[in-house]
């Protein structure tokens, strides 16, 4: 059986998991492979993890861990994040490529591999909501960097208290400080597996699947749709 080629990176193959998953959504940025029109990452938060990073390498070069790393364990270096185009990995169980790659490489004392994940963003309910998305995400990293390593995420909330703010004026502008909170990411391939095969599933189909109730992704389409004169897309396919 000829499968149709999928490279899908670790985020994307996470949207499987979250409890308002759409396949109808999925199988139409699985056909456009996940380049939407309207879709956009702010820079701005590309500058922030890189910024992270670097202030976490000083942290890890002076060997004068805060408290928050250490519960982590005693992180004694870090390696080069591989380039994109070559952090992939061919499943043939469902003819998949994966693709991704972590923040950042930590090395514990022990040699253990530690693969922290940043997000910008208070630990909150609605993050809490993403957590599976981001397990998966995470356990791709794993199967990309090394499967034995240990999952993270840290969650650098910006501090927003006035007090604060006030203490943090400059000449030049303001800074803005950042607490971390770190959760432990459970190591489950299984996870990877299930949407590995539910990706597969929805990508052979000829016509697109049954939505999700009230998807406010579909209704959005829908409109478009119905602005264009074209209908719009229904459970059985194309409706004028």
């Amino acid at each position: 059986m000829n499968l149709t080629p999928i490279k899908i990176s670790a985020k994307n193959l996470g949207q499987t998991a979250l409890a308002d998953f759409c396949p109808r959504c999925y199988w139409i940025k699985l056909k456009l492979n996940f380049k939407l029109p309207w879709a956009s990452f702010p820079g701005i938060f590309s500058s922030i993890d890189a910024y992270t990073k670097k202030a976490i390498h000083h942290i890890i070069d002076g060997c004068n861990h805060p408290a928050w790393m250490c519960d982590i364990g005693n992180v004694v270096s870090y390696e080069p994040v591989p380039h994109f185009s070559k952090s992939k990995f061919y499943d043939e169980k469902s003819g998949i490529t994966l693709t991704g790659v972590p923040d950042d490489i930590w090395v514990l004392s022990d040699g253990t591999k530690v693969l922290p994940d940043f997000k910008t963003a208070i630990y909150s309910e609605a993050q809490d909501k993403l957590l599976p998305m981001y397990r998966i995400q995470n356990n791709v990293y794993s199967v990309l960097i090394d499967k034995s390593a240990r999952l993270y995420l840290i969650y650098m909330e910006p501090d927003t208290n006035k007090e604060t703010a006030c203490n943090q004026i400059t000449d030049t502008g303001f800074r803005m400080c950042f607490n971390a909170t770190v959760v432990p990411v459970e190591n489950d391939l299984k996870k990877v597996r299930d949407a590995l095969i539910l990706t597969r599933e929805i990508a052979e189909m000829q016509a697109p699947p049954k939505g999700t109730p009230d998807c406010k992704e579909c209704q959005a389409l829908d409109k478009v749709m119905g602005v264009l004169g074209m209908g719009k897309v229904s459970n059985a396919g194309l409706e004028e």
